[in-house]
């Protein structure tokens, strides 16, 4: 009895981030991604790229700011929508996809995929489809992205995405 208890005790403590896919819930993502605030820089060798969260909006949403060159730029906004949460990317392209959280796999990744969009009317163009993030136990984040060219079909099985990592800047 008293082991049940001390196991319980630690599962309440774990934060939302680390509970397991079938309890963490669009809010707590939400919430997790809050407390990223600050500059995370990538730990690919060679990659200059830093990513900056902040929050606006008296705490309703939360902005991701990527910078890759002193030239280039993307964002995405996060935001709640009653129990489901919505990204809006801002790409250096020219369009702004809309993607939902759709669920958190085994390994901690929370899936987003995309809803719609604005400015994808070009065929020529693409779009950021899908991403997933992950916040890793050692305190780095992990993001996955898929681009795909607008009006084509999208095959998730085939979906290999690019993967960063990164660590939060001293």
């Amino acid at each position: 009895m008293q082991a049940r208890r001390g196991v319980l005790a630690i599962m309440l403590a774990m934060p939302p981030c680390f509970a397991s896919p079938a309890e963490t819930s669009p809010k707590d993502v939400f919430e997790h991604l809050k407390t990223l605030a600050g500059d995370w820089r990538s730990t690919k060798i060679g990659s200059a790229t830093v990513v900056n969260y902040r929050t606006i909006a008296n705490g309703s949403s939360v902005v991701e700011t990527w910078t890759m060159s002193p030239t280039r730029q993307s964002m995405t906004v996060y935001t709640m929508d009653g129990e489901r949460l919505l990204a809006t990317h801002y790409c250096p392209q020219g369009n702004a996809p809309r993607l939902r959280m759709t669920d958190t796999d085994a390994a901690g990744a929370h899936r987003f995929a995309f809803l719609d969009g604005a400015n994808l009317q070009d065929a020529s163009g693409s779009h950021e489809h899908a991403f997933w993030i992950r916040f890793d136990p050692s305190g780095t984040l992990t993001r996955s992205e898929t681009y795909i060219r607008n009006g084509a079909a999208y095959d998730p099985q085939q979906d290999k995405g690019d993967q960063e990592s990164f660590a939060r800047a001293k």
